[in-house]
C-alpha cells in the first residue's frame, strides 16, 4: 500500500467496482473525519467560525458539504481518463461512531452527460442536472436539513462565538 492520502487520513475511504457499470462507493468515517476539522479549515474547506463546539452540532451537514464539494472533481475525472467507463454508479455513505453505515446519496452519470458539462464555468447544480437516478437518503437528509438550520442560525450571529446556545426544552415538558 502507498502513501495515505489526504481523503484516507481526514476518514473518506473510495472504492471503485470495474464493473458494468462501474461502481464508485465512498464513505466517509465520521469519527476520523471530525477529528481533522480542523486541517479542513486550515485548507480553506470550512469557514473558520465553525468551532469545535459547532461542529459537535453539525456532523452531517459537514460531511454532506465535503461531498458536494468533492462529487463533481471526482467524477470528472473518472470519466476523463483513458479507458474511462461508459456509465457509472456513485455512492455515498458514511459511518456513524457506532460503527454504522448509512447512506448519503447515489446516482448514476455517463460519460455522454459528463462531456455535455461545461466544467472551466461549473455552477452550483449543473452536474446535479445531468444524473440519473439520483437518490437523497430521507434520514441523511432530514439531518443535514436539521443542522443546515443550527448552522444557518449559529453562522450568523455577528460575534466571533458562534456556538449555538444548548438545546431548548420548550415544549417537551421538561424543566
Amino acid at each position: 500500500m502507498g502513501p495515505q492520502t489526504t481523503a484516507h487520513a481526514w476518514g473518506i475511504d473510495t472504492r471503485f467496482a470495474q464493473s458494468t457499470p462501474c461502481r464508485v462507493d465512498m464513505t466517509i468515517n465520521q469519527a476520523t473525519f471530525l477529528a481533522h476539522i480542523s486541517e479542513m479549515i486550515q485548507a480553506g474547506l470550512f469557514n473558520t467560525q465553525v468551532t469545535p463546539a459547532l461542529q459537535k452540532q453539525i456532523p452531517h451537514y459537514l460531511m454532506n458539504t465535503v461531498q458536494i464539494d468533492v462529487t463533481p472533481g471526482f467524477v470528472h475525472a473518472l470519466f476523463t481518463q483513458r479507458g474511462a467507463p461508459a456509465s457509472c454508479h456513485f455512492a455515498w455513505f458514511y459511518t456513524a461512531p457506532d460503527g454504522t453505515r448509512h447512506p448519503m446519496v447515489a446516482f448514476d452519470m455517463t460519460r455522454a452527460a459528463d462531456a455535455r458539462i461545461d466544467w472551466a464555468h461549473l455552477r452550483f447544480g449543473d452536474m446535479a442536472a445531468a444524473t440519473r437516478n439520483p437518490v437523497v437518503d430521507p434520514g441523511f437528509d432530514a439531518l443535514v436539513n436539521q443542522e443546515t438550520v443550527d448552522v444557518t442560525i449559529a453562522l450568523g450571529r455577528a460575534t466571533p462565538e458562534t456556538d449555538l446556545p444548548p438545546p431548548s426544552h420548550a415544549g417537551t415538558g421538561a424543566r
